[in-house]
């Protein structure tokens, strides 16, 4: 049905993958944008629409071609927007236009957990916040998903920071709180199946509250072998080439998302956990499975 249909921007990437996934497991026509079909696609089942998610004629005729009636919009300050504040906040307001002037009846903007109480110098949560404005004084009506750190990101080969196994890292071994982008996809399909309870809400996307070597613990229950935690890096070089990372660590380390995993479940009430997420993941950055059957 044409109601049911969903488009996802960046659906190729860390987080359109398993928003994709989710959708489609919870019965939506899921089109993804995607740059090129010759590349890697989204979840199976995904309907991909060859468009540059930041260009708005892109957008406007994804948004003809599969006449779309709700939305997943996302913004990307480290690769789209390359590093620059201004040029994501124009591809976000762009790509709020074109489902505001496709008649989108729901739009979900993916923005990040507590983004107005980041310090000035973590730059890439300011157009979050200014995003999260605009959208409310558009029209539109959406919902607005806030996750806290990426499960995902404990396996990121492309930011070096790969999984191997018998070893875990991130850049920070204090207490954080965690989520994955799955549930990210499956709040989205909770806020798209009921519209009127959702219009207008913020939800902070908060699945799991634990340290690196909780986080070491859980892979090594999951995997049966015995795991090493380690940060990705020592604070000093995390200071002196990813200062705006340095920064958003600082936040997690001294001050803490302020949501608690609880009041997501309510929700999500099997919103994945470290464990849960190796399960799911079940891989590490060379393939080889995490689980042996």
């Amino acid at each position: 049905m044409v109601n049911d249909r969903v488009l996802v921007l960046c659906s190729t990437g860390k987080v359109g993958r398993n928003v994709c996934r989710a959708l489609v497991e919870s019965h939506f026509e899921v089109y993804g944008t995607t740059r090129s079909v010759s590349g890697p696609l989204a979840a199976p089942g995904v309907i991909p629409v060859v468009a540059n998610y930041t260009q708005r004629a892109d957008l406007e005729r994804a948004f003809a071609e599969t006449k779309a009636t709700k939305a997943f919009v996302l913004t990307d300050y480290f690769k789209a927007a390359r590093h620059s504040i201004e040029l994501e906040v124009q591809q976000g307001r762009q790509a709020i236009d074109a489902a505001k002037a496709a008649g989108v009846d729901h739009l979900i903007f993916m923005s990040v957990a507590d983004a107005e109480r980041f310090d000035a110098k973590t730059h890439h949560i300011k157009a979050k916040v200014i995003l999260e404005d605009y959208l409310r004084q558009s029209g539109v009506r959406y919902t607005i998903l806030r996750p806290a750190a990426f499960f995902e990101n404990l396996d990121d080969a492309a930011n070096w920071n790969p999984l191997k196994k018998g070893r875990v890292s991130f850049l920070t071994d204090k207490s954080c709180k965690f989520c994955s982008t799955y549930d990210i996809g499956r709040a989205a399909a909770i806020a798209l199946h009921h519209p009127e309870d959702w219009a207008g809400k913020s939800l902070d996307v908060v699945a799991w509250h634990g340290d690196l070597a909780a986080i070491a613990a859980a892979l090594q229950t999951v995997s049966g072998v015995p795991v090493r935690p380690r940060l990705a890096m020592p604070i000093a070089l995390r200071r002196l080439f990813l200062n705006d990372l340095h920064h958003m660590c600082l936040y997690f380390e001294n001050e803490g998302i302020i949501a608690e995993p609880e009041a997501f479940k309510i929700i999500v009430p099997n919103a994945l956990s470290a464990e849960d997420w190796f399960r799911f993941h079940n891989r590490y950055a060379n393939g080889e499975p995490i689980v042996i059957v």
